[in-house]
């Protein structure tokens, strides 16, 4: 038994590293626009793999089906179906359905789970980590060089809203930029505030009020997580050193961003406005939905402009709400499961805080708060998907397979 233990082990060494590289990749490469083929070849090696390891260990697919949040993707999946089935548009919905919920949502976290479950719980939250440190110095350094362009062509930065789409990457790599102030040492401390002063660029760069809500909830759970008071009183000071000095000198060429910070309006979300034409439009159909896709919502829009004068936005726009737009699509039935496969998620995250110990009690305290960040709180007043849970739900799931499998081992 012990012999072949360690002939098991000695032939996963360099499957372990493999798989560790994948989800890395999987995790760093998440919200970065422009490199499809790149990440569809990450995901298709991570198919092949998980294929091979379901080969190898057969018992592996009857632990998947014990684990909750495997039961929620599937039923998400028929959800799915059953939208894009009663759409205003078939062709638009199944082709998102494909895209974003079948290849996105569900099997893409599966076949991680599965990639991630052949290593310790230590270094699949190490992988996760380094992941998203990756997220930030690929996104970050891609929205950095955009900047550049721009200010060659004579554009400054905070004067227009192009940099919004890396809000998503913000909210989820800030846990391993908060990771550096928690790490001992002078020289931690010193690249804490050089990135968190890059970080802050990006984050006020977004011009998008919902994310740095989001941003700010974050960071305040975050440090009630972490029993740490040190940082928000530091972070407090500078900030309000550091703007008052800017916006004195800078005054002219920050009116959109200071048109930002001291706006107290919607933006037209509510009433006529972008969630009060989704309310609108939901209650056409509140049982059964309109249909899955972003696209097949801005039809419907089009298509109900004439009915609706009293619409503030006369071009479509998207709902700017994750609930809203999870009932659009799916009647009461695409709510309710959307919300669940969130819940699911964050029930299984805090439960996984609450019995683990250091660096593991530390990465799922950060996968219960970018969820949280995302959908309860940037999700009220912004654009968030659901495919965006993929990354919690292949650490969560991988780290549930990890355990059933040591037992095992053990055995």
């Amino acid at each position: 038994m012990i012999n072949e233990l360690k002939a098991s082990c000695s032939r996963y060494v360099g499957m372990k590293k493999w798989c560790s590289f994948l989800f890395i990749m999987f995790v760093g490469l998440f919200f970065v626009d422009g490199i499809t083929r790149y990440k569809h070849l990450v995901f298709y090696c991570a198919i092949i793999t998980s294929l091979f390891i379901i080969y190898n260990e057969k018992q592996i697919v009857k632990e998947l089906i014990k684990n909750n949040i495997f039961r929620f993707l599937v039923l998400l999946f028929i959800v799915g179906v059953y939208s894009s089935s009663i759409s205003i548009d078939n062709s638009m919905s199944f082709k998102y359905f494909f895209n974003t919920i079948a290849e996105k949502t569900v099997l893409a976290p599966i076949a991680f789970a599965l990639v991630i479950s052949q290593l310790p719980h230590r270094q699949i939250c190490q992988s996760l980590l380094i992941g998203l440190g990756l997220m930030f110095l690929v996104s970050g350094g891609k929205e950095f060089y955009s900047y550049y362009v721009e200010y060659r062509q004579g554009i400054y930065p905070f004067s227009n809203y192009n940099h919004r789409f890396i809000a998503e990457a913000l909210i989820f790599s800030l846990p391993c930029i908060l990771l550096l102030w928690k790490t001992k040492g002078l020289k931690a401390k010193v690249c804490f505030i050089v990135v968190a002063g890059l970080y802050g660029f990006l984050m006020l760069g977004l011009l998008q009020r919902g994310a740095w809500l989001a941003i700010l909830v974050f960071s305040l759970l975050w440090c009630l997580f972490n029993r740490e008071w040190k940082l928000p009183l530091l972070v407090t000071l500078i900030v309000a050193v550091s703007s008052v000095g800017i916006f004195m000198k800078f005054h002219d060429r920050l009116s959109v961003l200071t048109y930002k910070l001291e706006q107290t309006s919607s933006s037209h979300r509510f009433g006529n406005g972008t969630q009060g034409a989704a309310w609108d439009m939901i209650m056409q159909h509140p049982v059964k939905g309109s249909g899955i896709g972003d696209k097949v919502y801005l039809k419907a829009y089009a298509n109900n402009l004439p009915q609706y004068p009293q619409w503030f936005f006369r071009e479509p726009v998207g709902p700017h709400n994750f609930f809203l737009s999870s009932w659009f699509a799916g009647g009461v039935l695409g709510l309710l499961v959307s919300v669940s496969v969130v819940l699911v998620v964050l029930v299984t995250a805090f439960k996984g805080y609450r019995r683990s110990e250091n660096m593991i009690r530390y990465c799922y305290s950060s996968v219960f708060l970018m969820m949280f960040a995302d959908f309860f709180v940037r999700g009220w007043v912004e654009e968030t998907f659901i495919f965006q849970t993929a990354i919690a739900s292949a650490f969560l799931m991988g780290m549930f397979l990890s355990a059933r499998r040591i037992m095992q081992l053990k055995h």
